[in-house]
């Protein structure tokens, strides 16, 4: 019953239907509306773009595609993430010492080699993180102290890297100078972690102060120092002690200094060693020590000195 409908000029656009009140060209008036199509012949528009399947058989395929793909770039991608770990467990394993220290390595086939395998005919003492072993080096046939940290101990694995951030920027006559740093495995397939310095030939103050009687005397002659000896290895280690607390960039605290960590060499000069306790000291710490004295958060022995072991 509709007499008349202008939709003149409205920017209509769509299809037009072919039935109804648009099959009544007399009373319709579409006129600009350019995006329109279909409808009747008497309408003059243009015919319509046949809706086809493509786009859904298209949007199928690449589904089709992109599923695989994306499966197998997942996979990528974790086998990526898998080598890069695994490439940085190893470069961890093998070369750890290479990004804390570097320090020239020596492989442990060597210093099985140069210890006799380790034997117990080798070992020259025992602390707490380790033993040590007198080896000879079959490149150069240098007699060396090889420092293994027994790293099933607890705390074993942080001696070594304070040892070895120690000794990294250290230098001075009555330190022991490292040689060599290992750290790998063994034939076992376990972690294996040592130090080689230079051996000091006549031993530890430890065995000088208290020496192991024995009744084979021709072979162990009793050690006994003098005066002047004794007033040289005080003032050697003084000197080692004074360049820690105060030459250094980062003062350092031995935390375990005793007669058994003061190594003598062939000329009787002493050499500190073993720093696995040391404490680095800020300037804050320093300026705070000053005014208050406190021994809270030091470990090894207080004040220097091994119980019983005092004099010189």
């Amino acid at each position: 019953m509709l007499q008349s409908l202008d939709l003149s000029f409205n920017d209509l656009e769509g299809e037009v239907p072919m039935h109804g009140v648009f099959e009544n060209t007399s009373a319709v008036s579409i006129a600009g509306n350019k995006n329109l199509c279909g409808g009747i012949l008497q309408l003059n528009l243009p015919t319509c773009r046949s809706k086809s399947t493509k786009p859904k058989s298209s949007t199928k395929l690449t589904l089709i595609v992109a599923i695989p793909c994306g499966f197998i770039g997942l996979i990528f991608i974790a086998s990526f993430l898998f080598l890069c770990c695994l490439k940085k467990s190893l470069r961890k394993t093998k070369n750890e010492l290479s990004c804390e220290m570097p320090f020239r390595t020596v492989a442990y086939k060597d210093l099985l080699q140069a210890t006799n395998g380790f034997s117990s005919g080798n070992l020259v003492g025992a602390g707490s993180f380790g033993s040590v072993y007198k080896g000879v080096l079959a490149v150069d046939g240098v007699i060396v102290a090889v420092k293994v940290f027994n790293l099933l101990r607890e705390g074993a694995s942080k001696s070594f890297m304070r040892e070895c951030a120690a000794l990294l920027n250290i230098r001075h006559r009555n330190l022991v100078k490292v040689l060599f740093a290992c750290a790998g495995v063994d034939v076992q397939g376990n972690d294996f972690k040592a130090l080689v310095y230079e051996f000091m030939i006549n031993g530890s103050l430890e065995e000088w102060l208290h020496p192991i009687h024995t009744l084979d005397l021709e072979v162990h002659q009793p050690k006994n120092l003098n005066l002047i000896q004794r007033l040289n290895i005080a003032i050697d280690v003084a000197n080692a002690l004074d360049y820690l607390h105060n030459q250094c960039k980062m003062p350092i605290v031995h935390c375990d200094l005793k007669p058994s960590n003061v190594l003598l060499d062939g000329d009787m000069t002493a050499h500190v060693g073993d720093f696995g306790l040391l404490k680095f000291l800020s300037e804050a710490s320093c300026q705070s020590s000053s005014s208050q004295t406190s021994s809270v958060g030091l470990k090894g022995t207080v004040g220097y000195a091994a119980p019983g072991n005092i004099q010189l």
